[in-house]
């Protein structure tokens, strides 16, 4: 028996796996078998760059961006999307004021990197993406969950924050629209909590990437408040609204101390994002969303099915999102009714019996996914409909 020199580290230890990966490989397996598989899992657009990103893509490789590039991202890209987002928001963000990263991802673990302490407090809704909590454990901060609920439509709101404030928080991580629940947040919300954090001295960090996916009224940025370069640590990136996934461009938008502050972290970290995507991405926001609208319109669509479908289903109370692509219906009732342990066995009974993909409300943080399911509706609508048809034969079976 060899020894056990490759044991993994107890900081390591301290990240947790994201389960859509977890299930997606599963899937994948399943699908190695010949199972006709449904994936309502993992958050992935399910249509591709449009055709002239990516032609841009491979001039930038023809043209010779092969090589290494600023670790805060080229200056092309860093201006397109100063230029994008004042267009977007009537704001005057300065490309100084931008840095590009490996992915969203990557712009929230080195922004929480960068501004938390050991032993400070971070404010994290529940349930929320699982990356904000696993980084803020690696680093070591003590977390205080915010409960979101079924009462208030899962949003996050200025006053049940304000309860949790304390002398001693640092950080507020801001989701909306929302993963996993599709919520979204009232713009006089989003002024509050900034006033609150420009007057108790702490950092909002505003994971805004599913801006572009919202149903009805338009999104209301942080970054349209006038304390935003005081407080606002501000996500988004290319995976959602592009398709770009794979690419793995995120950008932040801060002050510019801040951001020059982050270039070392990116530097040790993942030396500096892709250079070639850059240069294609920064053509990208140039020429504007004008063919990401009936997208927008067909997202709607299959929210307004799934949301329907699954509100016929007896037992299931079910939220209809403002805006993401997800769907969080609560089957507290029918795990009772069919004696099954938790959503944990009703999400694995189902993708292993009905080859049906969903996550277990509970991959994301802490409590208030129990008894939940998510479903990411980026998928055609026959699949949408065959998908719950196949829920609904197995729950009356």
């Amino acid at each position: 028996m060899s020894k056990p020199i490759l044991k993994t580290s107890h900081i390591s230890s301290k990240l947790g796996a994201e389960e859509s990966f977890v299930y997606l490989a599963r899937s994948l397996e399943l699908k190695k078998k010949g199972v006709d598989v449904i994936s309502f899992g993992i958050g992935q657009p399910d249509f591709q760059p449009p055709p002239h990103v990516i032609e841009y893509a491979k001039q930038a490789m023809d043209s010779g961006f092969n090589g290494y590039g600023p670790s805060l991202g080229m200056p092309e890209l860093r201006e397109a999307v100063s230029d994008f987002i004042n267009e977007e928001y009537g704001v005057d963000v300065k490309p100084e004021e931008v840095a590009i990263t490996a992915g969203a991802k990557a712009a929230i673990f080195i922004g929480m990197l960068a501004l938390l302490e050991p032993g400070d407090e971070v404010i994290i809704p529940d349930p929320a993406y699982p990356l904000y909590e696993s980084v803020a454990r690696f680093i070591g901060a003590n977390i205080i969950f915010l409960r979101l609920h079924r009462g208030n439509n899962y949003k996050i709101r200025y006053e049940d924050i304000e309860r949790l404030v304390t002398n001693r928080t640092r950080m507020i991580v801001l989701n909306y629209p929302e993963n996993p629940v599709g919520s979204t947040m009232d713009q006089r919300d989003v002024e509050a909590l900034v006033d609150l954090a420009y007057k108790k001295n702490f950092v909002i960090v505003s994971d805004e990437i599913y801006d572009h996916f919202v149903y009805e009224g338009k999104h209301f940025s942080t970054l349209q408040t006038p304390y935003w370069r005081d407080v606002v640590y501000y996500v988004n990136g290319f995976s959602k609204t592009f398709g770009m996934t794979g690419w793995r461009l995120g950008y932040v938008v801060a002050n510019r101390d801040l951001i020059s502050k982050l270039s070392v972290i990116a530097n040790n970290m993942y030396s500096c994002p892709v250079t070639f995507a850059q240069i294609a991405a920064a053509k990208a926001l140039q020429d504007g969303l004008e063919w990401f609208k009936p997208i927008l319109n067909q997202y709607r669509k299959r929210r307004d099915l799934i949301h329907r479908h699954l509100g016929s289903i007896k037992g299931v109370h079910v939220f209809k999102p403002e805006g993401a692509f997800y769907i969080f219906p609560d089957f507290t009732e029918i795990i009772k009714a069919k004696g099954l342990k938790d959503e944990r066995e009703l999400a694995d009974r189902l993708l292993e019996e009905k080859g049906v993909v969903v996550l277990p409300g509970t991959a994301f943080s802490k409590d208030a996914g129990k008894g939940h399911l998510r479903f990411a509706f980026a998928v055609r609508e026959e699949d949408i409909e065959k998908g719950i048809e196949r829920i609904k034969s197995w729950l009356e079976s």
